[in-house]
């Protein structure tokens, strides 16, 4: 790796967690260069804000995640398998990738700039990965012809309230490898239940 690429991902990595353990608003862009070994001179040369810093990291970590969250619908698999294993890889990438210190920190300043929070959104998140499993398992006649978007705006609602709001807002401890199981069983009876074509399969 090139010098100039290690000093930009040492930035990058001083700068998520000053933001982790200080928050946006009180993040010091000193204190990230003093971890990261660099001049403020050198960071501002890479990002020429805090808001471009924290936009690049959730851009960094959204690359991340494109590369384990390709899903597509096997008509050899049931829907309870490939639900399973899908909704297993969003807890990982959740807990693992973004991780809920972060995630805090991202939905406290959405909160904050709710313009900055459209902004990111619709540069980093314009589709959702799960609408496009669910318009291939209607094509295979696997489920019913519902709105691919609401039912993975309902798959989102769902997941969220099980696995992201109670350990971002209520501070939750993050649940059991057990409890998790039980959640995701729970997650995949009810849109199995709601989306299953009554057909023979």
């Amino acid at each position: 790796m090139a010098l100039i690429e290690e000093k930009r991902l040492a930035i990058i990595i001083a700068a998520k967690e000053e933001f982790i353990e200080h928050g946006f608003t009180k993040a010091n862009m000193d204190r990230v260069c003093a971890s990261a070994g660099v001049s403020k001179r050198t960071l501002y040369r890479h990002f020429k804000s805090k808001e471009v810093l924290f936009e690049s990291i959730l851009a960094i970590i959204k690359s991340s995640v494109d590369e384990k969250n390709h899903y597509p619908f096997d008509a050899h698999k049931s829907l309870t398998e490939q639900l399973t294993a899908i909704t297993r890889n969003e807890v990982e990438i959740l807990y693992k990738t973004y991780g809920i210190p972060f995630t805090r920190v991202v939905m406290a300043e959405f909160l904050r700039q709710p313009e900055m929070a459209q902004q990111i959104i619709t540069k980093l998140y314009r589709s959702h990965v799960l609408a496009k499993w669910f318009e291939e398992a209607q094509q295979a006649n696997a489920i019913q012809h519902i709105d691919s978007a609401l039912l993975s705006n309902t798959y989102s609602s769902l997941f969220n309230g099980l696995f992201l709001w109670p350990f971002v807002f209520n501070m939750k401890p993050l649940p059991s490898s057990e409890e998790i199981e039980q959640k995701i069983e729970h997650l995949v009876f009810v849109i199995s239940s709601t989306c299953e074509a009554s057909i023979q399969r």
